[in-house]
């Protein structure tokens, strides 16, 4: 009986993992608390807690407002087919990087999901901590949401409008 629980809770944990969601079980698991509340003070990508995903944030927005990317002019018939084409790979470009910043928002939110269901035991204060540090962060993400999606939304139609010009 113990031997299958033990093979449950791996192929659990596996699945989780496989998804790229962190399964947080035990209390040594969890992310570091300073890390959270320093976050609620920050903004953009900073404002995720988790290490990796901020930086995949941060790489995405390198560049991210360069002539490679979403600065580039929109095509146009007399920019010339040569020039449409680097155009049309720059806003392709802004349009992944774009995406990859909206993905590490929201893969921070799924994570906040799995670890709402983590209850220390003993002292409830960091069950606390976390918990308002949580709030706080998703309102700010959620506050943020619109724009970054009317953004990745003018991306993919200036993409798609590039398609008619070459």
């Amino acid at each position: 009986m113990m031997l299958h629980r033990k093979r449950l809770v791996a192929a659990a944990l596996g699945a989780a993992l496989a998804m790229g969601i962190p399964s947080y079980g035990f209390a040594a698991d969890l992310p570091n608390l300073s890390d959270f509340k320093t976050a609620t003070t920050q903004n953009g990508c900073q404002l995720i807690p988790f290490a990796d995903l901020r930086a995949r944030c941060v790489e995405a927005n390198n560049g991210l407002h360069a002539q490679d990317a979403c600065s580039a002019p929109a095509c146009q018939a007399s920019a010339g087919v040569d020039e449409n084409r680097r155009r049309q790979r720059a806003w392709s470009n802004c349009v992944d990087r774009r995406t990859a910043t909206e993905k590490a928002f929201s893969d921070t939110l799924a994570r906040f999901e799995s670890l709402k269901k983590v209850e220390l035991k003993g002292n409830q204060e960091p069950n606390k901590s976390y918990k308002a540090a949580m709030e706080t962060i998703t309102g700010r993400i959620a506050a943020g949401q619109p724009g970054h999606a009317q953004a990745l939304r003018d991306a993919k139609n200036t993409l798609a409008a590039c398609a008619s010009q070459i």
